[in-house]
């Protein structure tokens, strides 16, 4: 028997999350995989051509417990999560997805380079933060691996989004968490490189992006690696 598609099942859509995931229904989500703003004002100056500021990414993180709560809404009970953050602002993050969900570890991911910042006096940047929900109704797939996860940044130039993740990572994190035909869900679509990876290992997707500039370059990614989405 054929699943019925999902609300903007399959197609990137330029979308506010916080307004798209109230057409979702309840429980429909098996992997919620996402990159949401930090809450750092974070600027990339590492290209000629400085991407500029992501929205939402105040200190203030105020939308977090409602964001927390709609996706808590549309995910499944044993749905795991994987959601990117930094240790500036992890206890906020902690406490509005921990209201809501199980968070049952802490991922660490190592890049091979190091971040900017105080060159002088502080310790050079080489890691990013992954909250791991897990109620434990649902396992991991294949063997039981580190939670230090170890995968290439995206060079400079080839980056369409300032923050944008590795695709080898989001395909390992999504195979440790779905089997083929479940739904991967991405309310910070950025890229889409979520979106991407969930489609090329036979995954559904629902991923969405405000931001008109991000949501055209990931497109035209999308179109010129993985055509057969359009």
């Amino acid at each position: 028997m054929q699943t019925r598609p999902l609300p903007y099942e399959g197609v990137p859509t330029l979308a506010d999350c916080f307004v798209a995931t109230e057409d979702l229904p309840d429980n429909c989500i098996d992997l919620v995989l996402t990159d949401p703003p930090y809450g750092v004002n974070y600027v990339s100056g590492r290209r000629k051509e400085s991407f500029g500021a992501i929205a939402n990414d105040g200190p203030a993180l105020d939308w977090l417990p409602a964001w927390a709560a709609s996706t808590a809404r549309v995910a499944k009970s044993a749905a795991h999560w994987y959601v990117f953050c930094s240790w500036h602002n992890l206890q906020a993050f902690k406490a509005a997805i921990g209201a809501v969900a199980p968070i049952k570890n802490l991922l660490v991911w190592e890049k091979n380079v190091w971040g900017m910042g105080d060159l002088a006096g502080d310790y050079a940047p080489q890691y990013e933060l992954i909250l791991f929900v897990s109620s434990g109704d649902r396992k991991l797939n294949g063997r039981r691996d580190s939670n230090i996860l170890r995968s290439k940044r995206i060079p400079g130039p080839e980056l369409v989004h300032p923050t944008q993740k590795p695709r080898d990572l989001l395909t390992f994190l999504i195979q440790k968490s779905t089997a083929p035909g479940e739904v991967v869900f991405d309310p910070f679509a950025g890229s889409f490189s979520t979106a991407r990876a969930a489609a090329d290992v036979g995954r559904r997707f629902i991923a969405f992006e405000k931001e008109r500039k991000h949501y055209l370059s990931g497109v035209e990614l999308l179109k010129s690696r993985s055509p057969r989405l359009f």
